[in-house]
């Protein structure tokens, strides 16, 4: 991973805006945590439910696994293009 993959990476989970905020910078600092998570590499079950758990924490509301794995495929994505 590389500044540029930071970069993309921030863009793609602000994009995300699980908590439908007018002002995605209100979720700023769960998008950092959960960068550090995905920069982690943990397997991708234990990643999902990290991110549910900052989400839980921040805002007592339970993300489903689903809309967590989606982006996590984009996530995916999106490392294989910033290798090119």
């Amino acid at each position: 991973m590389n500044a540029d993959f930071n970069i993309e990476l921030y863009k793609l989970l602000a994009g995300w805006n699980p908590m439908n905020f007018e002002d995605v910078t209100m979720g700023d600092q769960e998008i950092y945590d959960c960068m550090d998570i995905i920069h982690q590499k943990y397997d991708r079950d234990k990643t999902v439910k990290r991110i549910q758990q900052i989400y839980q924490f921040s805002f007592d509301q339970h993300l489903a696994s689903a809309d967590i794995n989606r982006i996590l495929n984009e996530v995916d994505h999106l490392n294989q293009q910033c290798m090119l």
